[in-house]
């Protein structure tokens, strides 16, 4: 591996990371009016559920239910842009959501057939029990994927003793900039599967330049500076900051 070379492949395997320090985005106004909105929903049906019992409240109950899962999905793909990643092209919003492990999309699935066969097929609603189900599922729901909306913009992680990763993360569209202190073996400079393809720069670091802790760096350390903006490949990095947010 040689240093001229400006496009490398970097091991992308965190599951031994642990975070070294990160800051969020928080919530804009309409964000906080999303969030109100989803959750105005879900108490809608709530209040159906328990101060009435017939089928038209059901109904009205299993529509609200939907809005109030439909705007937190929206406002997901606002931030995320949930369209760009290739697991919403064969099953939408949720795939990508339970892909990363943020959700099981089954039981909402369902409500959702459910919902529009009442509404749009003249189906029955569903008797009381089940209409409990769906209304503590949608709050799970919502449970669920709260801390996500206000996102990392940055995050540390030290992979080891001796390496460390610095992010700078854009969602939509995604982007992510880079700083990295590894070893060569972490590092190549032709393709290798599982690998993530970086744009960068990659110099050798001088000898004794301190690390975070103030530590010489090992022998052969290379510091890469570099930028993802391939959402497919980038995506092991988006993984990467919702663990340290969920």
């Amino acid at each position: 591996m040689t240093a001229e070379s400006a496009t490398y492949w970097l091991s992308i395997n965190f599951d031994e990371s642990f975070s070294d320090g990160a800051s969020h985005c928080g919530l804009d106004t309409e964000g906080l009016a999303l969030k109100h909105r989803a959750n105005a929903s879900l108490s809608h049906a709530e209040y159906r559920l328990l101060n009435h019992s017939n089928a038209y409240d059901r109904i009205d109950g299993i529509l609200a239910l939907k809005r109030a899962m439909q705007t937190r999905l929206e406002h997901l793909d606002n931030i995320y842009g949930l369209k760009q990643y290739p697991q919403y092209k064969t099953g939408g919003w949720l795939a990508v959501l339970e892909d990363w492990g943020v959700i099981r999309r089954r039981m909402l699935q369902r409500m959702n057939r459910l919902r529009n066969a009442v509404e749009h097929d003249g189906a029955e609603p569903p008797g009381k029990e089940e209409f409990e189900d769906y209304c503590e599922v949608v709050w799970w729901f919502l449970r669920a994927t709260t801390s996500l909306l206000t996102p990392l913009e940055e995050l540390g992680l030290i992979l080891n003793t001796e390496e460390h990763c610095w992010f700078k993360l854009e969602y939509n569209p995604v982007r992510i900039d880079l700083q990295a202190f590894l070893l060569p073996e972490n590092i190549s400079d032709s393709p290798i599967p599982g690998w993530c393809h970086v744009d960068s720069v990659l110099k050798a670091t001088p000898p004794g330049r301190d690390q975070y802790f103030y530590k010489p760096l090992p022998a052969g350390t290379f510091e890469l500076e570099g930028q993802i903006s391939d959402p497919t490949l980038a995506e092991a990095f988006v993984r990467a900051s919702l663990i340290e947010i969920m």
